[in-house]
């Protein structure tokens, strides 16, 4: 990489809904956790706790209305006035105390102005998926440093978080063909098999299942490249001898990122 060239910096963000992935800013509500490793910035939403018991407020609110009506009788106020005052101050306190806080949730500031730098991921076999490669990536980054003189720890870091961003990419065009997977594991209906709509949908089907195998072997050369790379450095940690196979294994994960971009 030339010193001209910006470095790499992905961001991963999670919430109970969705993954997201972006070479843009990412933020998550509430005060997620934030955990920085090598060129990624990973952002987790904090699970909501249970919600605590809502008596105590609402008993303290009825406190508070019979006080304030008796400070509004006490000075003269009609009857009327204080009856609408004490319902509106009831009727606001217990919106307020039953009213639920949103769970925290991913944002993405510049995904309107730069969708192809963000892929979200929302199924629960991508979300699960990615997360674990990130972990393999991550035990990885944690290796690095013990195998400096073999991969540059700097260098190294920066190309799992490409490596994981690709990864990204390729399970969000699985996410996109396994509605079109399912769909076709529905049963066809009864027509002539010879007929341009059948020919089409035959074929249809062809292109899909290709897609579905393609994404699939792409997803399998990641998780063996991240594997190799993380045991190949951990090893070498204890065997000298192993730095030809982290040369390797990095040598893999750069032409995984390569071929695509």
């Amino acid at each position: 990489m030339s010193p001209s060239e910006p470095a790499f910096h992905l961001w991963i963000a999670v919430d109970e809904a969705r993954v997201m992935t972006a070479l843009a800013p990412l933020k998550v509500t509430r005060s997620p956790l934030r955990h920085e490793w090598g060129s990624i910035t990973d952002l987790r939403a904090v699970p909501a706790g249970p919600e605590s018991s809502k008596v105590p407020g609402v008993i303290v609110l009825c406190a508070v209305a019979v006080l304030v009506s008796a400070v509004l009788c006490g000075s003269g106020a009609p009857v009327l006035v204080v009856l609408f005052l004490v319902a509106l101050l009831l009727a606001l306190g217990l919106a307020g105390i039953m009213s639920k806080k949103p769970p925290p949730q991913v944002e993405a500031p510049d995904q309107a102005a730069f969708p192809t730098l963000h892929h979200t991921l929302t199924g629960g076999e991508e979300r699960e998926d990615f997360l674990d490669l990130v972990e393999l990536a991550e035990r990885a980054g944690r290796a690095l440093p013990g195998v400096s003189p073999v991969v540059d720890s700097t260098e190294g870091a920066e190309l799992l978080a490409q490596v994981l961003w690709e990864a990204s990419d390729v399970l969000s065009r699985r996410q996109q063909l396994r509605t079109q997977v399912r769909r076709q594991q529905q049963p066809a209906t009864t027509g002539d098999a010879s007929s341009h709509v059948s020919q089409a949908l035959t074929e249809q089907r062809r292109r899909v299942s290709g897609l579905w195998g393609e994404t699939e072997a792409e997803l399998a050369r990641i998780r063996d490249a991240l594997e190799l790379a993380a045991v190949a450095a951990e090893n070498a940690a204890h065997d000298p001898s192993a730095g030809e196979a982290v040369r390797e294994a990095y040598r893999e994960l750069a032409d995984i990122y390569g071929e695509r971009y």
